[in-house]
Parts: C-alpha cells; sequence; structure tokens
C-alpha cells in the first residue's frame, strides 16, 4: 500500500484562503495553533497574553487573506506575525510599566508633601490658637467680653448693647480696640496670608 502525502501547494492554498474558504483557514489554524502557541509562550511570561497573541495574528491573517496570494512561505509568514506581535506587546508593556512607576513616585511625592504641609498646617494652626487664646486673656475684661459675644457667638452689635445693658457705641469702641489688640499680637501669623 502507498503512503501518500497530501501535498499543498502555497500558491492555491493562499488562493482558497483569499476567497474566504473556511476549510483552507480551518486547516491552516489546525496546523499551526500549537506552534505559534510555542512561540509566543517562549516570549511572553503569562499563557492568557500567549493565547491572546497568537488568536490576533489568526485574526489578522484572516483580515488579510487578500493580500497572501504573493507570500509563498506560510510558516516564515505566520512565525514573523507571531513574533513581532509579542514583541509590540513587550514593548507596551515595557512602556505601561515605565508610565505606572513614574505615576506611582509622583502620587507618592504629592502625598508625602501633602503630609508634611498637613503637619505644617496642623503645627501652625495650633499655635495660633494658642496666640489667639493669650492674647484674648490680656484684654480687659469688659472688652473681652464684648469681643467674645462679637465673634464667638456671633452676635450683632446691638444685641450685645441689649445684653449687657451698655450702648451701641460702648460696644462699638470695645471692639474697635480688641480689633488693634488682636492684630498687635497676631502680626506674626498675618505675613501668612498675605
Amino acid at each position: 500500500m502507498k503512503n501518500s502525502k497530501a501535498n499543498i501547494d502555497p500558491v492555491s492554498f493562499a488562493s482558497l484562503l483569499e476567497k474566504g474558504e473556511t476549510v483552507a483557514f480551518e486547516a491552516l489554524f489546525k496546523l499551526y495553533y500549537d506552534k505559534l502557541m510555542h512561540v509566543a509562550k517562549g516570549y511572553l511570561v503569562r499563557h492568557e497574553d500567549a493565547e491572546g497573541i497568537v488568536q490576533s495574528v489568526f485574526l489578522k491573517l484572516w483580515e488579510n487573506r487578500v493580500r497572501l496570494k504573493n507570500t509563498v512561505n506560510m510558516n516564515s509568514y505566520l512565525y514573523t506575525m507571531t513574533k513581532n506581535a509579542c514583541l509590540d506587546q513587550l514593548k507596551h508593556e515595557k512602556v505601561k510599566i515605565k508610565y505606572l512607576n513614574s505615576h506611582y513616585h509622583k502620587k507618592l511625592a504629592i502625598q508625602r508633601q501633602f503630609l508634611k504641609d498637613e503637619a505644617a498646617s496642623l503645627l501652625l494652626k495650633n499655635e495660633l490658637e494658642q496666640v489667639i487664646i493669650k492674647s484674648l486673656e490680656l484684654l480687659p475684661e469688659k472688652c473681652k467680653k464684648v469681643f467674645t459675644k462679637s465673634r464667638v457667638e456671633g452676635l450683632k452689635h446691638y444685641e450685645i448693647a441689649l445684653e449687657l445693658g451698655i450702648s451701641k457705641k460702648t460696644v462699638d469702641n470695645h471692639i474697635s480696640y480688641a480689633l488693634k489688640h488682636m492684630r498687635f499680637h497676631l502680626k506674626n501669623f498675618t505675613t501668612l496670608f498675605l
């Protein structure tokens, strides 16, 4: 009995693909899928990435089948496509990793700066509060009471006058004096807000 080998002419095979013969495409897929997976796994670490590359190679092959009539060596063509797709994937991964590292370091620097600024702000806030409390304590008792009712309790000048049984003009004078007093004691802090 004769051992008959099926000889496939590359030109007629490409012609079948060009015509959209799915049988020819399926034969090519079965013949090359495992071989191309082996090539892709040699370049890429993850099995899923290698699978994706090989599938995209076959998809491109099918989409560009009308240009295959000049392709004499299908073997070389598919291996080259797979190798180039793997190298593109690796370049893309390298760029992605570089971007992510850069983004991570920028974010980290911003967070560190924020923490420094936050700590400095908290320190400044605490210091400012202490100076305000000390400055208020230095005010004459009646003046301190009027100023506190105005600035802390939010009462209007005429309401303070009614509550304390003094004239509105006296309230105005106490507030004016207290503001000058506070500006003088807080002068070191006012430059921070200019």
